[in-house]
């Protein structure tokens, strides 16, 4: 009996970063599969009318006896293999099939002119198409992307946080962009009526969400916690304009009330350091990529159920100093920002002994062995 579906590989987009080096699909990134087909559909359309230019409207049945399906997930950080599967005429595929094979060709190619920052990608994709990369990719986080290989290229189309911003622009009229964000700062105000907020990050900006009901009793402890500096981690999504500057909160998926010592709040605070911030002529500027990764490793790697939280103070050469007191001990860890090495220094109060290590913060074992020696 003959066959009678067609099936093609038509995208098989590798994950990459921290998150997938198991070779684990979170599954908060299934959305973007689902986007990704309606993307495909719609650009398989405006193949339709470029080459069709007779023709006013899509045939009434064009994506009948067409189906975008999930074939596996391969390793290589995290591929997932999707493949159209298409009803043939005879021995054929329906003439609508050659529509969505390229489709998926032209959506690379309009990555890999966003990515290399050339030609118009308006080009490839129009704004109907290139509007679905408003939610595709919305979650990648800093340092992760997504690579689609073209077939005949040297090298990939990447979709990262920078290329996905320029292709949303390119089809914007407003000339913005959304994106996930994780946000720090103080609740100003609460409006219960249009279910907003205000939050007062550490830059000194002010800037309004939107919220559902299941946060409003966070919102609320954190306004009234306002005055004894009460901050707030708001997970959401944000609307920033083309120079990345935040407008607006929203579809916020998680909000909690943060300890007084939070050390990646702390961190962000340090960043606003400018040179010269100690007694106006002495002081370096930290780092701010080695901020967000110490902030980064801290989140990962340290157990505040287990240790409590330190202060964290900035070293006039640029470093950062994290302290803890404890009942006999005093510690302090001087981490640089630049060579991810730490010195560790413990002073037992009971017998005027004192403990020195070094370490290397780059390293997941480090970490582990620093919290031995906290817990210890």
């Amino acid at each position: 009996m003959a066959e009678t579906i067609h099936i093609t590989e038509i995208y098989a987009p590798k994950y990459e970063g921290e998150r997938f080096k198991e070779h684990r699909f979170p599954l908060d990134l299934i959305e973007d599969l689902f986007v990704l087909k309606e993307m495909t559909i719609e650009m398989a359309k405006q193949l339709y009318l470029e080459k069709n230019s007779d023709r006013q409207r899509i045939p009434k049945n064009f994506t009948h006896d067409v189906s975008f399906e999930l074939e596996g997930i391969s390793p290589g950080s995290v591929i997932p293999k999707i493949i159209l599967v298409s009803g043939l005429s005879g021995m054929f595929p329906k003439a609508n099939h050659t529509y969505f094979v390229e489709a998926p060709q032209r959506i690379i190619k309009a990555i890999e002119v966003a990515h290399s920052g050339g030609a118009n990608v308006i080009d490839y994709a129009g704004p109907e198409v290139l509007k679905y990369f408003d939610q595709f990719g919305r979650k990648l986080r800093n340092g992760e992307s997504i690579s689609f290989s073209k077939e005949g290229a040297e090298r990939p189309a990447v979709l990262n946080k920078e290329s996905r911003k320029r292709l949303i622009l390119a089809s914007s009229r407003s000339n913005e962009y959304t994106a996930s964000l994780s946000v720090r700062g103080l609740v100003t105000a609460l409006d219960k009526v249009r279910r907003s907020f205000d939050v007062l990050l550490p830059n000194g900006v002010k800037v309004k969400g939107t919220y559902n009901k299941e946060h409003m009793q966070k919102l609320e402890e954190a306004l009234i916690g306002l005055e004894g500096g009460q901050k707030v981690l708001i997970k959401a999504t944000g609307t920033f304009n083309a120079s990345d500057k935040l407008k607006s909160i929203h579809d916020v998926e998680e909000m909690t009330l943060l300890d007084e010592f939070d050390v990646p709040t702390r961190l962000e605070e340090l960043a606003l350091l400018r040179q010269g911030w100690l007694d106006g002529d002495q002081g370096e500027p930290l780092s701010e990529e080695g901020l967000v990764w110490l902030a980064e490793c801290f989140e990962s790697y340290f157990n505040s159920e287990e240790v409590p939280l330190p202060a964290a103070f900035p070293t006039p050469e640029g470093n950062v100093q994290l302290e803890w007191t404890f009942e006999r001990r005093e510690v302090s860890l001087e981490v640089n920002l630049t060579s991810k090495g730490a010195n560790y220094f413990e002073l037992d109060i009971t017998t005027n002994t004192t403990k020195c290590e070094e370490l290397n913060l780059a390293i997941e074992a480090d970490w582990r062995a620093l919290m031995m020696m906290l817990v210890n």
